[in-house]
């Protein structure tokens, strides 16, 4: 075998290594029954802002902490403690989903330390100008 063979062969391998060990630690979204049943394990969580409950804020007590409600994709609703320290996340209350990364303590309750909100599209079906001037024209 020549050399460069060879150097293919093991950078072959090295980027396998690497998607594998990837695909294996990266977080696969659960629901809160799910992260539930193993306290302390953080997990992804996906799901929706309700709406119905209030949001708790106080940037004198603790700026860090935002609680709030979220409903998995289950349909299961859990109280949620986010510590981020940039404060109160912009966007929850109009976010479209809403996705956490935490664990549930001793106690019972979901703590976060990230959260991504997705929020609307201003170029959805009925906003779209390129939508209507095509209809029009047609």
């Amino acid at each position: 075998m020549k050399k460069s063979e060879i150097v293919i062969i093991i950078l072959v391998a090295v980027v396998l290594a690497i998607v594998i060990y990837t695909y294996g630690v990266s977080p696969s979204t659960v629901s809160f029954t799910k992260a539930q049943e193993e306290p302390g394990k953080v997990s992804h969580v996906s799901g929706f802002f309700d709406k119905t409950q209030p949001v708790e804020y106080d940037k004198y007590k603790d700026a860090s902490l935002t609680v709030f409600y979220m409903t998995d994709k289950e349909g299961n609703s859990e109280k949620v403690f986010l510590h981020d320290e940039t404060g109160r996340p912009i966007g929850l209350e109009n976010s479209e989903s809403v996705d956490v990364h935490g664990s549930f303590n001793e106690k019972g309750e979901f703590h976060a330390s990230d959260i991504l909100t997705k929020c609307p599209s201003k170029y959805n079906q009925q906003n779209h100008k390129l939508n209507t001037i095509t209809e029009n024209n047609q």
